[in-house]
């Protein structure tokens, strides 16, 4: 069975509020809007404001790829910076945050896969093996 395609040009997605205040995500593609094996959207990410919480996904792999901007991704307690066209890849079940650390805006492209809404916030200094045991 397919689903119903779609085209979004840029800045036409829904939009949502991210955690805390640091931005908004412009939403592509996800549960809601039809897709069964993936979440596609834009995180805009906010200068100045606190970092992204650090936190897990049991199932689905997640990919960031920095479209503009300038943004710190920790993952499994190693800190990366990012710029545009990089990215990054997290398997389920590792830690992971990303934070804005420009002076201007920065937007990133996100992926899930499998779309889960399973968001699980740890503890800093939690290793991927020890947030795993602790869900």
């Amino acid at each position: 069975m397919s689903g119903t395609a779609r085209v979004v040009r840029g800045g036409d997605g829904p939009r949502r509020e991210l955690r805390y205040g640091r931005g908004e995500v412009e939403r592509i593609a996800d549960s809601e809007l039809g897709a069964r094996h993936l979440d596609l959207h834009v995180n805009v990410l906010r200068p100045g404001v606190a970092a992204g919480p650090y936190h897990r996904h049991s199932n689905a792999e997640n990919a960031y790829y920095v479209l503009s901007g300038d943004v710190l991704v920790v993952i499994d307690e190693a800190e990366h910076r990012l710029g545009p066209g990089d990215s990054a890849f997290i398997p389920p079940g590792v830690a992971h945050s990303v934070t804005n650390m420009g002076e201007r805006e920065a937007r990133l492209i996100e992926i899930y896969a499998p779309p889960d809404p399973d968001f699980v916030e740890v503890a800093a200094g939690t290793t991927a093996r020890e947030g795993a045991s602790n869900a």
